[in-house]
């Protein structure tokens, strides 16, 4: 129990030393350090139901090496982005990795596939995409896949239906950094936002199944909100017990 509190506390004070270190390029673009050669991006989009919604994403970048883990909502924060990564961090995005169909996931993808950028998702997310009429990704996959990254190692899971029916998640076993997406809500989550395309029957298990593979996970980022560590998917467990949509 001991160690777990531990633990729990250095997460904590990664996120806020992170927090101190807030990169601002834009008004609505944000760029947070979390682990060696991995920056959190935070994206804002005004919603007509909920208001200014910010988003999660990663950079992963390894030996010159990067990967963009979701797209900001717009093509111009994008680019801001990628100009970013490439100016500042001396890396290139290679590939973007589109975690479910929603817009705050590819709703930048066009700027990505402007600039020669490969992209992938699950083959439900290209489906998605193309049947909303939106960019979608341009290679696919079914359960699970992985990708090197300037020699570092990125496995993609698709853990079942749950935020979406499409939605995956993305592990980073070297720095033991779980990307959950919105798949995963944050600890001071009050409710489960967006159920449009959930299957709230099918969550629970699908959080168990990604809590069974990724056990090594250290530090697990959700689509908005803070990160932190399993407390994260224990309140997202607690929310749909309670039926809190």
């Amino acid at each position: 129990m001991r160690q777990m509190r531990f633990a729990a506390w250095l997460v904590f004070l990664a996120v806020l030393l992170g927090a101190q270190d807030k990169i601002v390029l834009r008004d609505d673009v944000e760029i947070i350090p979390l682990a060696p050669g991995v920056w959190r991006h935070v994206t804002c989009q005004k919603m007509e139901e909920w208001g200014m919604v910010p988003a999660n994403g990663l950079i992963v970048v390894e030996n010159g090496h990067a990967a963009l883990i979701d797209t900001p909502w717009t093509p111009e924060q994008t680019a801001a982005l990628l100009d970013w990564t490439e100016k500042e961090l001396k890396a290139k995005v290679e590939i973007a990795i589109v975690g479910h169909s929603h817009v705050d996931c590819l709703g930048g993808l066009s700027e990505v596939h402007k600039r020669g950028i490969h992209s992938i998702g699950l083959d439900r997310t290209r489906e998605l995409a193309r049947m909303a009429g939106v960019e979608a990704p341009k290679e696919t996959f079914a359960v699970s896949t992985r990708l090197m990254v300037g020699g570092l190692e990125l496995e993609l899971f698709h853990p079942g239906a749950g935020h979406t029916v499409d939605n995956i998640v993305t592990w980073i076993p070297g720095k033991k950094v779980l990307f959950g997406g919105c798949f995963v809500k944050p600890a001071d989550a009050r409710s489960l936002g967006n159920t449009d395309g959930s299957d709230l029957a099918a969550w629970p298990a699908s959080l168990a199944g990604m809590r069974a593979r990724f056990t090594e996970a250290r530090l697990i980022v959700p689509g908005h909100g803070d990160p932190g560590g399993w407390e994260l998917v224990e309140n997202t467990l607690r929310l749909l017990a309670a039926g809190k949509k």
